[in-house]
């Protein structure tokens, strides 16, 4: 978001790398080293078991190693045989991996796997004392962080017997969908990304802004976590994103920049709707995953499978 009068400039930037806001857009090719991690590590998977009853969608309570600690999530699956696409949920600033389980368990009556995961971020805090240049550099370590989870949250699905290795999908809502964003210009084996009032505004204004001696310094940092810049790299066809015309938290022109940012063949939706969006963006999203995952057959009987 745009940092409201009061608020110092360096409150701002550091702002800008925690998920209010997001860098200038570039096409050019990207390195993709610092979202690069050792994927031969163990995943160290624990099942804790269901965490509920009567209800034909079982929700499991998981976890597994990043290189940023161990990721807590819901494993959502319905009673279906045969191998399932498997779809990663990610919630927004603040929120956890309940924030999108019911969303989740829409598209399990569906027909598909869901892992709804907590971003390693959610539990971070500031360190005491640290300038507001060392912030920044924190927050954008957790920004990495989150992406690599995301990416072992698709190492996890693809070990799972019950999953088609072939149908990743991700949804991500506001700091989630901002994640999303960066994660699809560098994990190629997801093919759906569904992306929800996700905003990129560019920071030029900002770095401006700070002391001369460090305009550089922090337009490398937020360089490397730009959602402009990766989401630019996503394969054309595979992005769905769903925005708010009454947005009350993204401005209309970060949503529209990141939306012409994104490749050709890039689904846009706007709805009359605030940051939360409305039950017609789920319709549409779960239509939408329906059809790029290519999930097939009745929904599971009793449960609902929508808004």
């Amino acid at each position: 978001m745009l940092a409201p009068k009061g608020i110092g400039v360096w409150a701002a930037i550091v702002a800008l790398a925690a998920g209010c806001g997001h860098t200038a857009p570039s096409r050019q090719a990207v390195a993709r080293s610092v979202f690069e991690y050792d994927a031969s590590r163990p995943l160290r998977f624990e099942d804790r078991g269901r965490v509920n009853k009567r209800y034909p969608i079982a929700i499991r309570d998981v976890s597994y190693t990043a290189p940023s600690g161990r990721v807590r999530a819901y494993l959502v699956v319905p009673p279906r045989p045969g191998r399932l696409p498997g779809v990663v949920y990610l919630h927004g600033s603040g929120g956890d991996r309940r924030e999108l389980l019911v969303p989740a368990t829409w598209l399990a009556a569906r027909g598909a796997v869901a892992l709804v995961m907590t971003a390693p971020s959610a539990a971070a805090t500031a360190a005491a004392g640290s300038s507001a240049l060392a912030e920044l550099r924190r927050q954008r370590d957790l920004a990495v962080a989150d992406v690599v989870a995301v990416r072992r949250a698709v190492d996890v699905l693809r070990t799972l017997p019950i999953v088609d290795p072939k149908r990743i999908g991700f949804v991500g809502w506001s700091a989630g969908a901002r994640t999303g964003a960066v994660a699809a210009g560098v994990e190629p084996r997801i093919r759906a990304f569904a992306l929800m009032s996700a905003g990129a505004s560019p920071v030029t204004a900002y770095v401006a802004r700070a002391p001369a001696r460090l305009r550089a310094a922090v337009a490398r940092v937020l360089r490397e976590i730009d959602p402009l810049r990766y989401v630019a790299q996503a394969r054309a066809g595979t992005l769905l994103l769903q925005d708010g015309r009454d947005d009350e938290i993204v401005p209309r022109a970060a949503l529209a920049a990141l939306a012409r940012a994104a490749p050709q063949g890039t689904r846009v939706r706007w709805y009359d709707a605030g940051h939360a969006l409305d039950a017609a963006a789920y319709r549409d999203q779960l239509a939408w995953l329906t059809r790029r995952l290519a999930i097939r057959g009745r929904p599971v009987a009793g449960v609902r499978a929508g808004p």
